[in-house]
């Protein structure tokens, strides 16, 4: 995804925000990459509705917790059941938006060039202050970083998302490191925490050596 040109732009961004710079490596390492794609994978796999009954041809994704948005870029290149319009992208952290704009410019323009019209819009705001109606814009609702979040901020999430919304939830069982404050043991608890919330459950999981990554695709009751 991300060719020579990169270690250039990394570069830059080292050099505007140098404190953000392990940062941004570690939002391109080979895990998050390979979770990214395999997050895709399985998505295009899933049997959900609008697969077949949705009319619109275009759809909107939402991601919760965007980080950079690399997630954003690989739905666009590899998400093969309907064209995107959009994907919103919502991070807290305003400089997420500022460095994902760096990062991914290139791509953008490619993507352009080849008639590739998604829009990716980066939100900067915390995912507890988005309202029904912005969440009731979007046929597929993402959130990677579940760990990081207290257990009522994904429900309170939830609870906004209108009735067969498609949603898609990971997490891990890393607990070693201080920010995951909501980890879980094993896919089977990952999975129960959802089970009134979601209907069609289908559950994956993916061994990393020294933690395991969970995900679970459902449909919003």
């Amino acid at each position: 995804m991300l060719d020579i040109n990169t270690i250039e732009i990394i570069r830059k961004i080292f050099e505007r925000w140098p404190k953000r710079f392990v940062d941004v490596l570690n939002s391109l390492n080979e895990k998050q990459q390979v979770s990214k794609d395999w997050l895709v994978e399985k998505l295009n796999d899933y049997k959900y509705p609008f697969r077949h009954k949705l009319k619109k041809d275009r759809i909107s994704i939402m991601l919760l917790c965007s980080w950079y948005g690399m997630l954003a870029y690989k739905l666009i290149e590899k998400f093969n059941v309907k064209k995107i319009d959009r994907i919103y992208c919502v991070d807290f952290d305003p400089k997420s938006k500022m460095i994902a704009n760096r990062l991914f410019r290139k791509i953008d323009n490619e993507n352009l060039q080849k008639g590739i019209l998604t829009q990716v819009n980066f939100r900067d705001k915390d995912i507890k202050d988005l309202t029904k109606e912005e969440m009731s814009n979007c046929e597929i609702i993402i959130n990677t970083s579940c760990e990081h979040l207290e257990q009522q901020i994904i429900y309170d999430n939830l609870d906004k998302c209108p009735s067969g919304t498609l949603i898609v939830l990971q997490s891990n069982n890393y607990h070693k490191i201080q920010e995951h404050i909501n980890t879980v043991e094993n896919l089977q608890e990952f999975v129960s925490q959802y089970q009134s919330h979601l209907i069609n459950i289908q559950m994956y999981e993916k061994d990393f050596l020294d933690y395991k990554r969970f995900m679970i695709i459902g449909i919003k009751r």
